[in-house]
């Protein structure tokens, strides 16, 4: 005798248990409503319906108590109620809407999250039909137990066809959750490709009447290279010498990836069927992708690959079911990742460089505070005729008015301490604060013109000054010592190179790839921008002939320190965000 199978319908309750965000269990009405509406999608060249098509979330009451959520659709309406509600577990999606994919549960996936579900659909040229069902009616051993009323004739429906479903009674924690902000940029993520279909709105309503359109992501705004492929043929064994064995598909799976320059999405890429996101390619554990972190989870990575209807998710919807269609397309992504990954790398490269030049900015920003301060050791008065007298200073020596002359470069005087030419960024740096004099412009500049005895003699006077330089070439050799230069001063530029290896020991990268400042960078780029400054200024100060001692020595370690000090705000941080 053949054993009967019994199944009892309280494992619906445990089904909707998948459901722990009560934002998804609207998701999927929406999804049971675009669904409805394919009977009005004619032409998917033109990707448009044939009327236009409006899909409403209305949220009414402030409390799970009174609350209501109501999805109002004019789509193609429920053709079959006895279908919908008796056949659980038993779908044909193609051939009917409101199923929820292959395992004919939408309809009941309001039991996470409250008590009651009111449906009114209506067809074409017939009339509109109600039907109440209540969450607690399944709870129940048998099957044979459960009664669900007939459907009722209405005469109030607005729209020729469509369908709209009430949900109340809500569980307390459930309605707590629910926000139309985050729904509204779920439905951004998942629909994404459906949203920029011609004819179609889904619009959110809160309970204080604001209202809400969902637009699709616009790939368009961003800046970066686009890798495109349509793939039909799908690898189904391993490569042998040039060649796959191939089998063709009927509809092209679209591959769609943006490397963005400059711009961190926060929207990795993802795997789409039948026009829905299922998820995000990273986290797809049945794809045995050797470049999850530095393709499908790098921060400057968007997109996605569109599979059309090949695949077919899991009840969960996180993965696909494992069957040989999955395995082609998992095998042929595998292969195809060395070329892919060969453009991230192209475009990271550029955006590292970018970044690179916001480092420079930030060392040029602290020099040059520094070097204002530096100078302003030196200066302890102003005294007429052009003189300034040295005291104390940041050797603690004391000088004449000769050396005062030597030291400010004659005539180059160095920049007034009380010059505050703030340009408002966040470091507090003017453009021009604290640069090396420069003798190139002969006197020649009105600026650097002796004032007027009558005149307060110290008057700052603007002069060029020299900026540093991350470079990517290769480091020069020097001549003396057989060497690589870590670092050089080319007459205009403190040259860093960055492809020495002293500094690419010192420079950290994370599992996307990106470049981080750490510690020892920091000590590393202050040691190298000192050496250059400092030797620069006490040449300036010495008129070519400096006589190092301790003290300056003391003076040179006091500025890495300093240097250090100025740069930590920036220890741990990627460059990119820098600003």
């Amino acid at each position: 005798m053949a054993t009967k199978v019994h199944i009892s319908p309280k494992i619906l309750n445990s089904i909707a248990s998948l459901y722990n965000d009560t934002n998804r269990i609207f998701m999927e009405y929406i999804d049971n409503s675009i669904d409805s509406a394919d009977q009005h999608y004619f032409d998917q060249t033109l990707s448009a319906y044939s009327r236009p098509v409006e899909i409403i979330l209305k949220i009414e009451g402030k409390t799970a108590k009174d609350g209501k959520v109501q999805i109002i659709d004019n789509c193609f309406g429920i053709n079959n109620f006895t279908k919908i509600v008796g056949h659980i577990g038993d779908s044909d999606k193609r051939a009917q809407a409101w199923t929820n994919g292959q395992f004919g549960y939408g309809i009941y996936s309001f039991m996470a999250a409250c008590e009651k579900l009111d449906v009114t659909s209506k067809l074409e040229k017939e009339d509109a039909v109600f039907l109440p069902i209540s969450r607690k009616e399944f709870d129940k051993a048998r099957q044979e137990d459960i009664r669900l009323p007939d459907p009722k004739i209405v005469t109030n429906f607005d729209c020729i066809s469509g369908t709209k479903i009430i949900l109340s009674e809500f569980d307390k924690e459930m309605w707590k959750v629910i926000n139309v902000q985050t729904l509204k940029e779920e439905i951004e993520k998942h629909f994404e490709l459906i949203l920029s279909r011609k004819n179609l709105t889904i619009k959110l309503i809160d309970a204080d009447r604001k209202e809400y359109t969902c637009i699709p992501f616009d790939y368009e705004t961003l800046t970066g290279e686009v890798y495109e492929d349509y793939l039909t043929d799908l690898h189904v064994g391993k490569k042998s010498g040039n060649i796959f064995e191939t089998q063709k598909i009927k509809t092209p799976i679209h591959i769609f990836l943006k490397m963005t320059k400059g711009v961190t999405t926060n929207k990795p890429p993802v795997f789409i069927s039948k026009g829905r996101r299922i998820c995000e390619i990273k986290d797809v554990k049945s794809f045995k992708s050797k470049h999850k972190s530095d393709i499908w989870g790098h921060p400057n990575v968007t997109g996605y690959i569109d599979l059309n209807s090949l695949l077919g998710p899991t009840i969960a919807r996180t993965d696909f079911k494992n069957d040989k269609d999955s395995r082609m397309v998992y095998q042929t992504l595998f292969d195809l990742e060395d070329l892919i990954l060969e453009h991230v790398k192209k475009v990271n490269m550029e955006t590292e460089e970018r970044h690179y030049q916001q480092l420079e900015d930030v060392l040029n920003k602290a020099l040059s505070k520094l070097a204002k301060m530096d100078a302003m050791s030196y200066r302890t008065e102003y005294l007429s005729g052009g003189k300034t007298g040295l005291a104390g200073g940041a050797f603690g020596m004391s000088v004449g008015d000769e050396f005062g002359d030597k030291a400010h470069g004659d005539g180059d005087e160095i920049e007034n301490p009380d010059d505050t030419n703030d340009t408002g960024d966040d470091t507090g740096l003017s453009e021009d604060e604290g640069k090396l004099p420069s003798d190139n412009d002969g006197g020649k500049n009105p600026k650097n013109q002796q004032k007027d005895e009558s005149e307060f003699a110290g008057e700052p006077r603007k002069r060029s000054g020299f900026n540093i330089r991350i470079s990517d070439e290769e480091p020069q050799i020097d001549g003396s010592t057989n060497k690589a230069c870590r670092s050089l001063w080319d007459g205009s530029y403190i040259i860093i190179y960055k492809k020495h290896p002293d500094f690419q020991a010192r420079v950290s990268h994370s599992h996307q790839g990106e470049t981080k400042i750490t510690e020892r960078l920091i000590s590393y780029l202050a040691s190298e921008i000192t050496v250059h400054y400092k030797d620069l200024f006490f040449n300036k100060m010495q008129n070519g002939q400096p006589e190092y001692n301790k003290t300056m020595f003391e003076s040179f370690v006091d500025f890495i320190y300093q240097f250090e000090k100025m740069l930590q705000d920036f220890n741990g941080r990627n460059l990119s965000e820098l600003k």
